[in-house]
């Protein structure tokens, strides 16, 4: 099993109802909890806040959504829910639980060794690979639901995927198809 490091998660919580971002906007400029509170309906759609003490990025839309970008487990994400939706509790005053759920999970990997980009990119399958040098350094592999993104010094990076176990077995995947090349190359 090759291990991975999660770099960044990120999840929606919903409520069931307009969200006022200019009012919201107002009031978090107020508030102790949250560093940075940006809205410029001109440029775009969305209300874009960071929390202390880390500087999670919160961005909150009009139709009842905010996104939580940024927290590296599920454990913090839940705590991120947790306050959000607490402070979120004060200002709308609703009565059900918001629906929250992690929708993507990125996570690294490391490779000892690996064959060229251009050999993976054969083996693994020009229909599934995309490699052009010129305008990104990586290796493009799209597997199922993931995407992982190889690079020459053996790192690889998942993303797409929001279960931890379809993270491991991808990665793993992957990993055993560059190895089972660079077995038969030698």
């Amino acid at each position: 099993m090759t291990e991975f490091d999660i770099v960044n998660i990120v999840g929606w919580v919903t409520y069931r109802q307009e969200l006022d971002l200019s009012a919201l906007a107002e009031t978090f400029e107020q508030r102790d909890e949250i560093n940075s509170v940006t809205y410029e309906p001109a440029e775009n759609h969305w209300l874009q806040t960071r929390f202390a003490p880390d500087n999670t990025y919160v961005p909150f839309y009009r139709g009842g959504k905010c996104s939580i970008i940024g927290v590296q487990s599920a454990e913090q994400f839940e705590q991120m829910v947790k306050r959000v939706n607490t402070l979120m509790q004060e200002l709308l005053e609703f009565d059900y639980e918001p629906t929250a759920e992690i929708t993507n999970i990125v996570a690294t990997a490391e490779l000892d060794s690996l064959p060229s980009l251009e050999a993976i990119a054969i083996e693994l399958g020009l229909e599934q690979t995309e490699y052009e040098p010129e305008q990104f350094p990586a290796l493009i592999y799209r597997g199922g639901e993931s995407v992982i993104l190889v690079f020459a010094s053996g790192k690889l990076v998942c993303t797409g995927l929001s279960d931890l176990d379809k993270i491991s077995s991808a990665i793993d995947d992957i990993a055993e198809q560059i190895e089972s090349s660079i077995s038969s190359d030698t």
